[in-house]
């Protein structure tokens, strides 16, 4: 899990998030308002919602675009839970939430497919 997520607003324009998207060099943003997490922000929703449709992202609102029901997994569940869900619900990046909803990191398919393989060469380190 990463835990240095970034947060954004959802009256931000969507060119404010593709500013922040490359000065912290990462693929999405959580969007919170009052507090909590109403939804997620990715590089694909840009692409997909304004570049591809010719929109100005000077003019749409984060909040216009933003992925709504957002799915969250708690700091407790498992890779395997994390893994699962990914597959199921067909995404790619994860928030993960305290017990109260606060964000508190982010688990993307590449963190996923690192553990894998870290867990492989230890497989094979032992032995197998």
């Amino acid at each position: 899990m990463k835990k240095d997520v970034t947060l954004i607003h959802p009256d931000k324009t969507v060119r404010y998030a593709g500013q922040i998207l490359k000065a912290v060099d990462i693929g999405c943003v959580i969007v919170v308002d009052k507090g909590g997490p109403v939804g997620i922000l990715t590089e694909r929703d840009i692409v997909q919602k304004v570049v591809a449709d010719g929109r100005k992202p000077d003019e749409i609102k984060v909040g216009d675009i933003m992925t709504r029901n957002l799915v969250t997994l708690k700091k407790q569940n498992t890779v395997e839970e994390a893994v699962d869900l990914m597959e199921r619900k067909r995404i790619k990046k994860i928030p993960i939430s305290e017990d109260d909803g606060q964000i508190v990191g982010i688990v993307t398919m590449t963190d996923m497919l690192k553990c894998i393989r870290e867990a492989e060469k230890e497989y094979e380190k032992d032995g197998h």
